[in-house]
């Protein structure tokens, strides 16, 4: 098997862990994140952002048996029963990762683009606080939405 760097990513169901039994498992969603958290990391895997993780002089093998060892977090049949997807990523380049470079406030996203919650901009973003608030297109109507202090432009 081929040795280099290889990611691997998870999407566990949030209802199907949050939600009362018997249709979830009544629990909070940290807790199984963290308990991921430590199975991978014993793994010596690093978090990338939330369930991107990445492992660098490793190889196919270790990492598929990484992603098995998952199946121990506790308690038992928990992750068997809310994952909803499991891949494996041979990463052949680093450069192939833009996340830092397409976040607001990276080479892609210099500057705001529209009215932007105010606690997302980044301190090296220029922004301003607006006069008014139209509210951008698929956001609900909510008192804190509809002051001026909470977004900025």
């Amino acid at each position: 098997m081929q040795s280099g760097t290889y990611g691997l990513s998870y999407d566990v169901s949030t209802r199907a862990t949050e939600d009362d039994l018997p249709h979830g498992w009544n629990s909070r969603r940290a807790e199984t994140y963290k308990q991921l958290a430590l199975c991978l990391e014993r793994g010596h895997f690093a978090r990338l952002q939330k369930s991107d993780w990445i492992c660098e002089d490793t190889d196919a093998i270790t990492t598929y048996y990484t992603m098995l060892m998952l199946r121990t977090i506790p308690p038992p049949g928990k992750f068997q029963s809310t994952v909803k997807g499991l891949k494996m990523h041979k990463i052949e380049s680093p450069c192939y990762d833009i996340s830092q470079e397409i976040v607001l406030g990276g080479r892609y996203a210099a500057a705001l683009e529209g009215p932007t919650p105010s606690t997302l901009v980044p301190e090296n973003v220029p922004s301003a606080e607006p006069l008014g608030v139209l509210l951008p297109r698929y956001t609900r109507r909510s008192e804190a939405a509809l002051n001026p202090g909470n977004w900025r432009v």
